[in-house]
């Protein structure tokens, strides 16, 4: 999809994030523990010895992942004293991927310093993605129908389920009637959440906007279904917190997370006016569809999507200080994203600052683009750029970048690149700017 911009169309500032993560339950503790290269993999609890028996999981299936324990929506809302009755009665009817949206907003809207009581609601909109959905919901509905029968079935299973009662929730939550989305792209949908709440703003239909993306889909069908396709990284459940390894020759696959991305987007004169913090400025946002296959991905998808974003905010190769890949680990993804960003950039791609942050993370599908995108936003902040972990020997198919291995690096980051690609052929790409009068 191409883009082009008028006279007159509206600047877009990030004013608020938030985020849950398996590396922590607020921004400042993942980005901390991010910056010392912690990696968020382990050894999942819900994989006990009576579930391996049951589903005669196989010895080589991995029983890790990037998976929040403890999560207590209750708990964090009163610890930020913003807790309501209706709160307290709707956490019960909410799957765990709309809770997790909800704890990230919270924070995000918080951070941004709003004060809703005055805002427009029909001003304000919510665009939150997932890749699955209420997929644990989904599976405890299953299993009730085939053990106990109809009548067992909760009668809130679908509106624990559908992948846009998150969305819906948040936008109810603070009372926000403008747009209210919910995409659901695969790994690129929290990337297109943020683009298209950018493009809500800009094009004068919004002027704050709720956007990213959450996922709870750390369950044991959707890892099976992932294990089957031979898309997760296998051999680490005796050391998890190496199996996420972009860029490395011994990559295998990705490690499956979960967790939610929110970033407030607000109209630039709208947050100079009540005089908001700005963390950056998206300036541009590509998206393509490769139309070549429905797993593995293509270079030229992704080398016009880039193209895109950077032609949507006006910037060169050489305005490129960093960026933010995709990178989830697998051998074809990672390769053909290194050749797209070499093809584009030719001789100054040596100098691109590249962090695979997944390797801490993991991949958290629909949320990974929106949780890259707060990262992205920080590192403008700090100029400081987070290391790829677990890169004990580079795959030479993806040389020729300067990638971040080890220890984060301090630097001067003015733009960044973020890139977000997903089954199906879809893409996503943002470009954020330092804010700058």
């Amino acid at each position: 999809m191409s883009f082009t911009k008028t006279m007159g169309m509206r600047r877009v500032v990030i004013t608020g994030v938030g985020m849950v993560t398996s590396l922590g339950l607020d921004v400042p503790t993942v980005w901390k523990r991010l910056l010392a290269g912690e990696s968020g993999v382990r050894r999942l609890n819900r994989f006990n010895a009576e579930l391996v028996e049951r589903y005669r999981i196989p010895e080589d299936f991995p029983v890790i992942g990037g998976a929040i324990e403890n999560f207590d929506l209750k708990a964090i809302l009163q610890a930020r004293k913003d807790v309501t009755k209706e709160d307290l009665k709707q956490i019960k009817y909410t799957d765990r991927f709309t809770q997790f949206a909800l704890a990230a907003s919270v924070e995000a809207v918080h951070d941004s310093g709003l004060n809703l009581e005055v805002e427009d609601p029909e001003r304000a909109g919510v665009i939150i993605a997932s890749g699955m959905g209420g997929v644990s919901s989904w599976e405890d509905g299953v299993q009730k129908l085939l053990s106990e029968g109809v009548r067992r079935v909760s009668p809130f299973l679908v509106p624990k389920m559908i992948p846009n009662l998150a969305a819906g929730n948040v936008s109810i939550r603070f009372k926000a009637k403008g747009p209210n989305i919910a995409l659901s792209t695969a790994c690129a949908a929290g990337a297109h959440a943020i683009g298209l709440a950018y493009r809500s703003i800009q094009m004068g239909e919004a002027d704050l906007m709720a956007a990213g993306g959450t996922e709870a889909a750390v369950t044991i069908l959707t890892m099976t279904a992932f294990y089957r396709m031979g898309a997760l990284a296998v051999g680490y459940n005796d050391h998890p917190e190496a199996a996420s390894r972009p860029f490395d020759l011994k990559r295998s696959g990705f490690v499956m997370s979960e967790g939610a991305g929110i970033l407030v987007l607000e109209e630039l004169d709208h947050a100079l006016a009540r005089n908001a913090n700005i963390y950056a400025e998206i300036i541009g946002f590509g998206m393509t569809g490769d139309a070549h296959h429905i797993t593995d991905p293509d270079k030229e998808g992704a080398k016009r999507c880039i193209q895109q974003a950077m032609k949507d905010g006006g910037v060169t190769c050489a305005d490129i200080d960093y960026v933010n890949p995709h990178a989830t680990a697998t051998p074809v993804g990672d390769r053909n994203e290194t050749l797209a960003l070499k093809e584009i950039f030719g001789d100054s791609a040596s100098r691109l600052l590249v962090s695979g942050t997944k390797s801490m993370t993991g991949h958290l599908l629909g949320a990974a683009g929106a949780v890259e995108g707060i990262f992205c936003a920080l590192s403008i902040r700090d100029g400081k750029v987070p290391p790829t972990i677990n890169l004990d020997n580079l795959d030479p198919d993806c040389a020729g970048l300067d990638i971040v291995a080890g220890q984060a690096r301090s630097a001067d980051i003015r733009h960044v690149l973020s890139n977000s690609f997903g089954f199906g052929g879809t893409n996503a790409a943002l470009v954020f700017k330092r804010y700058e009068d």
